[in-house]
């Protein structure tokens, strides 16, 4: 459809040159006009030529809408009719055709490729002329002059369409490399926040490790010392115990002690006694005795000696008793 307007557009833009081909020239058609006009003109000869520049081996445009030599057809219409404009509008006067058109191509509005053309339209219509006037108003050929200037707007575009073509590749490839250095970016970035994740986690795990070492060794100290403290209040118990039996033990001894002094005490009461009883014996030997007093002497004495010898017996014995359960309860402590 654009291409179908830019054809229509440019054969109306074209007419409008040779209204009167005598006006184009003459004071009614300014020439900073018919630069204006010219310029919309070569506007569209530049999309014709576009289009047909990107037509594909089909013979059709990139949508199948317009058949690609209605290009150069419409384009050679539209050409011939500016053409035939400028030297009608010159009455075929070579000369006057080239000056009218080098006031249309200096105007300040005319820059860029829109002078490059517009100079080269002069140039060629101007070449084409022969200097009979007849001969131009009647048989100019402006077939000639449109079709090197197609070939030129065909030529300009093909090499525009190359130079973005290679842009567009260049740009491509560039955001191909940029996408690619970007996704390098962004796997080397997951990498190393995996690395870090993994180094954290292997941070805290080491950390919760040693956090419930300290809490088992915290509690092995606790139990040890727990322990310890347990094992020092049995060692304190049985200590006081083995003192108090020690004490008591002690005591039996001493008593034990006292009741030989006794025993030895008596033994040796009853050792004077017992002589002391010899010797009145012996002067009673020499005296008469009656049987009664014979017998009661031995008696007394033998009692009296087995009464302090089991005694001190039973000392001994409760004493020995004693020191065994204080050595048993001192190799239990220990």
């Amino acid at each position: 459809m654009l291409f179908a307007f830019a054809l229509i557009a440019a054969s109306v833009n074209a007419h409008a040159l040779v209204r009167d081909g005598r006006n184009f020239l003459g004071t009614n058609m300014r020439p900073d006009v018919v630069a204006n006009t010219l310029m919309n003109v070569e506007e569209e000869w530049r999309a014709q030529a576009a289009i047909f520049s990107q037509c594909n081996s089909t013979g059709y445009d990139g949508v199948g809408i317009v058949h690609c030599q209605d290009a150069p057809n419409s384009f050679g219409k539209s050409c011939g009719t500016v053409v035939s404009a400028i030297v009608q509008g010159s009455d075929g006067d070579r000369n006057v055709a080239k000056e009218y058109m080098s006031d249309v191509c200096s105007q300040a509005s005319v820059t860029g490729w829109h002078k490059q053309h517009c100079l080269s339209l002069a140039q060629a219509v101007s070449t084409l002329m022969s200097a009979d006037s007849y001969s131009n108003r009647n048989g100019f050929d402006s077939t000639k002059v449109c079709t090197g200037f197609w070939a030129d707007f065909v030529q300009e575009e093909q090499k525009r369409l190359e130079e973005e073509r290679l842009e567009r590749e260049a740009a491509e490839k560039k955001a191909a490399e940029e996408e690619k250095i970007a996704k390098e970016a962004a796997e080397k970035r997951a990498q190393e926040e995996a690395a870090e994740q993994v180094r954290k986690a292997a941070e805290e795990a080491k950390a919760e490790e040693a956090r419930k070492e300290v809490e088992r060794v915290a509690q092995q100290k606790a139990e040890a010392e727990a322990k310890a403290k347990e094992a020092g209040d049995r060692l304190a118990q049985k200590k006081a115990e083995a003192e108090a039996m020690a004490k008591a033990a002690q005591q039996k001894i001493d008593e034990a002690k006292q009741a030989e002094m006794e025993h030895k005490e008596a033994v040796a009461h009853l050792t004077e006694k017992s002589n002391t009883t010899v010797e009145t014996a012996k002067q009673a030997e020499t005296e008469p005795k009656t049987d009664a007093q014979a017998a009661v002497v031995p008696e007394v004495n033998g009692n009296k000696t087995a009464e302090v010898s089991n005694k001190t017996v039973a000392i001994n014995a409760t004493a020995a008793i004693v020191v065994n359960q204080t050595a048993e309860s001192n190799k239990t402590s220990a």
